[in-house]
């Protein structure tokens, strides 16, 4: 009977991991196209267009190097659970996502270019006593996107771009499991890795040297995370709780992105872009505990939640001033749409629409050498949940439903070093 009653338990403890929902999944990949509100779909003329654009490195003549790094610094504060009023605050933390891109001219229209980026790299980390420890206390997700592209110039008009992608990612999950109806809580943890490939293709189209229309679509990714489950909790639950090997798969979702760039003048140019992001491919989330046997099934322990994320989008929008040689001013905006609906949102995540408001300046500091600086200020809607299908333990082991009101903003710098060699 102990057993039975700490499997179930166990069960909902798993039940809201949000690993790749949009609050984790990370759009900054260059300081350039960051400042411009990440509207570089339709531009895609520095090597992060191996990125956002294959087919734009057509327009990179000879051998380019980029690299650089965003500094990610978000806050959280969950006010709750109604009618409570208590405000709980996320732990402060530091975020720093690469990106690294290598752009070669082979012959006069087939270019290759090769990228590594964490695509899904952040995390939450809440106080150890906080009132929702018994659904998060720490998350973090960091994934390496290895891109490998070729990119051909069909006409001075148009060119085509395909790619194969290698991903690598590892996970953590902790939180504290209430022993109920014992008085008596332990500690859980979750690490594990895994890989999977996926292509992504694009098309840029230039009718003209002042207007532009590309298009890029980056393909699902299938990963099947493997690791282990530890638990500590006092001595007389050994072995009552699921431990050991553990297995999860879970898919990143496809993504579409349509944008143009057009310039009015020799110094100004605009840019915009739709991005379409397939969340639907993450329905439910399963973990299968290998050596933890199911006493009712005889099978290992399989903990399943649906996650019934909604298909969401981004608009972009940015514009580039050259206001020298030497210098450039960048600004943009973006507005995201998020995929989780009200009745699942936890503070595992505790996501939200987000408007982005972005700022930059390119330093031109020889012929052959660049460098671009980005600010963006990410500020999250309120979101008062009211109809929240997960819960929380509270006083004398009472289940309650995790309504309540998160608010979220988080600042983003970026740096990027080009060279032309």
């Amino acid at each position: 009977m102990l057993k039975k009653i700490n499997v179930t338990i166990f069960g909902i403890l798993f039940a809201a991991t949000q690993l790749f929902a949009s609050g984790f999944q990370i759009n900054e990949h260059g300081a350039r196209a960051m400042a411009l509100g990440g509207a570089f779909t339709g531009l895609a003329n520095d090597p992060s267009a191996v990125y956002f654009n294959p087919a734009g490195i057509t327009q990179l003549n000879g051998t380019h190097v980029m690299g650089g790094v965003t500094l990610i610094i978000p806050k959280s504060t969950f006010r709750g659970p109604s009618p409570s009023v208590t405000e709980w605050e996320l732990e402060k933390q530091i975020f720093n996502p690469i990106n690294f891109y290598v752009t070669h001219q082979l012959s006069e229209k087939l270019h290759f270019g090769f990228s590594v980026n964490n695509p899904y790299g952040l995390g939450t980390k809440w106080p150890s006593d906080w009132v929702g420890k018994y659904m998060a206390v720490e998350t973090e997700i960091k994934t390496f996107y290895f891109n490998a592209v070729a990119a051909y110039e069909v006409s001075k008009e148009f060119s085509l771009g395909f790619g194969f992608t290698y991903a690598y990612g590892d996970v953590l999950i902790s939180r504290m499991q209430n022993l109920s109806p014992f008085k008596a809580e332990a500690e859980i943890n979750l690490e594990g890795n895994g890989s999977g490939a996926g292509f992504n293709f694009g098309l840029l189209f230039k009718p003209s040297k002042n207007f532009s229309i590309g298009a890029a679509y980056k393909s699902r990714v299938h990963f099947n995370f493997k690791g282990d489950a530890t638990a500590s909790a006092p001595k007389q639950f050994n072995g009552l709780l699921p431990t050991g090997k553990i297995e999860a798969p879970l898919t990143a979702p496809d993504i579409l992105s349509v944008g143009i760039g057009a310039k009015a003048g020799e110094n100004l140019t605009f840019s915009a872009d739709f991005q379409y992001t397939m969340w639907s491919t993450y329905d439910k989330l399963e973990i299968t505990f290998k050596d933890f046997i199911d006493d009712e099934t005889g099978k290992p322990l399989v903990s399943t939640s649906v996650r019934d994320y909604d298909n969401s989008y981004i608009g972009r929008f940015g514009a580039e001033y050259k206001a020298s040689d030497m210098f450039s001013l960048r600004a943009g905006f973006l507005y995201d749409k998020n995929p989780v609906k009200d009745e699942r949102v936890d503070p595992t995540l505790p996501d939200a629409d987000r408007l982005g408001f972005n700022a930059g300046v390119g330093i031109k500091l020889a012929d052959n050498l660049s460098l671009d600086l980005a600010y963006l200020f990410l500020r999250f809607s309120e979101r008062k949940i009211e109809n929240s299908l997960e819960s929380y333990s509270g006083i004398e082991n009472s289940i309650a439903p995790m309504n309540g009101v998160y608010n979220s903003v988080a600042h983003l710098f970026a740096v990027n070093l080009s060279v032309n060699l």
